[in-house]
This record gives structure tokens, sequence and C-alpha cells, in this order.
């Protein structure tokens, strides 16, 4: 899984798959290879990745590798202490 998180710190969302993103030859968004990518779309919206500002007007993102299972299970723990918040009154 992959965290999307804006260069202001601001975490834009969780996927299990980086849409890579670079510019055709038409000009158009196409997808790309982690290596030749210039961005990425996320929510179908594009951004720069560090390093790059050929988007125009795009916001900037790091794409962070993180673990799912951890991820998971952190919210497991979440949900699981405030229902027993919520049965104990």
């Amino acid at each position: 899984m992959y965290r999307i998180i804006k260069i202001d710190g601001t975490e834009l969302g969780i996927t299990d798959s980086v849409n890579y993103i670079r510019y055709g030859d038409n000009g158009c968004f196409t997808p790309a290879t982690r290596e030749d990518a210039i961005g990425v779309a996320f929510k179908s919206v594009a951004y720069n990745l560090v390093g790059h500002e050929d988007i125009e007007g795009a916001g900037t993102v790091v794409v962070s590798e993180i673990d799912g299972g951890q991820e998971l299970k952190s919210h497991q723990t979440t949900i699981e202490g405030l229902i027993r918040t919520i049965l104990e009154g």
C-alpha cells in the first residue's frame, strides 16, 4: 500500500497501487513507470512528484510505501478502543 502526502504534510489518502503519469506525445497524461513519471494521479487529480514541476498549477506530493497489514491493525485497535469506551459508558 502507498500513502500519498502533500509536501506540507497533509495526507491525501492511501491506495493499493500508484498511478504514475507523464506527458505523452500528444500532450495528454499517460501511464508511466515509476522511473519515467513526473507525477501521480490520485482520485482523478494530477500531482507533481517531488523534484518535478512539469504539471503546471498542480500540487506536489510524496509517495510513501507503507505496510498495509500494520495500517489495518492500527485502525482495528482504534475502533476496538472506541467500542469499549462506548460500551463502558
